[in-house]
């Protein structure tokens, strides 16, 4: 018996602390098999309503979602065309598997996550790779749990940590192929806004709190005991991956790097300043940090390059505030207030800037619309929630070669099977 999803039939078209080539397996092989068994059963004889396999394409072919309060577009991330909708509960953060290929909505205010094959990968073969497109797909797994933000993922592992109380979940991506997610929940008894991520030896780092307050993290092993703990990162906020095994996560004066059982911590470059996004570049010791200060107005309109081989800070003063960060090829990118796209040089501190659409206000509350940038090698794309659109601006031209109308506010965007770091 072939069983849909009835959420799929007839779908309707972010402080983020958010890639590796997806595997194509005899899971997937079989998935694909038995959907397009279901097409098959039609006794009309009709394939328009089939769910059609994997089909093998020249180059990856990468696909943007864009996010709003009651759906998720997904687009050729190209030509910005729609390619399918899904409705959600409530306004999702996305994040990216680490296979590349999912993507989960983080419905905070439904105490849901859900899962979205965006249809679109790449398997490596060594110095080359395959790369296949499907129609994108609701998955029937849900992981549910109270207030989740926050979903990290390495080459294997997704861990998604729930605010609400304090435990967190665990789960392979090879489930995903399958629509069968093999959750382990762990209890840390601890409820706080924070964040755990996957280890290379098979444990976890998660954040630790007094009160709700986060001062650090807890090394845990694969059944989730304390081995050891770092308590010198008040203010704990932010991650992001460094090196193969390493992380970075903002504190309150700077940054500590966890990487092979030992803590490091590097202040901040501009005295009192703490850390509170950061993303890695790709390629580069660097991780590059957003800044926030109650006492030094221009935290707010700089960024902080972190370099964790060296132990070193730069600050890097863009004259404006910005969007959530992203990096390409040696650079972060931001997009300012000013309208205007900035691309740091994270080894030069240089800046170049690209004219990408109107100035906007940056608003008092991270739950309120305000534009977010996705970048992916020589591209970038911008939601303009003012505007209700969605650009694609090319870097090394500074032209805007896309631009489309989206059918609701846009509150959220990443991209797929296009090498991108956004967070």
């Amino acid at each position: 018996m072939c069983v849909m999803n009835p959420r799929t039939q007839n779908p309707r078209p972010v402080h983020l602390w958010t890639s590796a080539p997806a595997r194509l397996t005899a899971g997937t092989l079989l998935a694909a098999a038995l959907l397009a068994a279901c097409g098959e059963a039609d006794p009309a004889g009709s394939t328009s309503d089939a769910v059609t396999g994997p089909t093998e394409t020249d180059q990856p072919v990468p696909r943007v979602l864009v996010a709003s309060d009651e759906q998720v577009t997904v687009l050729d991330a190209d030509s910005l065309d729609t390619v399918e909708t899904f409705d959600v509960d409530a306004r999702p953060i996305l994040s990216v598997a680490g296979d590349g290929r999912h993507v989960y909505t983080l419905e905070s205010d439904a105490d849901r996550i859900g899962v979205i094959d965006a249809g679109s990968w790449t398997e490596a073969h060594g110095e080359h790779g395959h790369s296949f497109t499907a129609d994108p797909a609701r998955l029937d797994s849900v992981v549910e749990g109270p207030t989740a933000y926050h979903a990290v993922s390495d080459d294997e592992r997704t861990v998604v940590w729930f605010d609400g109380d304090g435990s967190f979940v665990t789960f392979d991506h090879g489930g995903l192929e399958g629509d069968r997610i093999g959750e382990r929940r762990i209890e840390t008894g601890a409820p706080h806004h924070g964040v755990a991520v996957p280890t290379a030896e098979g444990g976890f780092l998660a954040s630790i709190a007094v009160g709700d307050a986060p001062v650090g993290l807890a090394l845990l092993d694969e059944t989730g005991a304390e081995t050891t703990r770092f308590e010198t990162c008040e203010g704990l906020h932010g991650e992001t991956h460094v090196g193969e095994t390493g992380y970075a996560f903002g504190c309150a004066d700077g940054i500590i790097v966890v990487a092979d059982g030992s803590a490091t911590n590097i202040a901040a470059p501009l005295p009192g300043a703490g850390t509170g996004s950061l993303v890695e570049v790709h390629d580069s010791s660097v991780v590059v940090g957003s800044l926030y200060s109650e006492t030094d107005d221009s935290a707010s309109t700089s960024l902080a390059l972190y370099d964790t081989a060296a132990g070193t800070a730069t600050l890097v003063d863009l004259g404006v505030e910005f969007s959530n960060l992203a990096s390409v090829d040696g650079h972060a990118v931001v997009l300012g207030t000013d309208g205007a796209l900035h691309l740091v040089d994270v080894a030069t501190g240089e800046v170049t800037s690209i004219d990408v659409m109107d100035g906007w206000d940056k608003p008092e509350s991270f739950r309120d619309p305000r534009p977010v940038l996705a970048a992916a090698g020589d591209r970038a794309w911008i939601t303009d929630p003012g505007a209700g659109t969605l650009a694609l601006v090319d870097l090394e031209s500074g032209e805007t070669v896309q631009r489309t109308e989206l059918d609701a506010t846009p509150t959220s965007l990443t991209v797929v099977n296009a090498a991108t770091h956004a967070h």
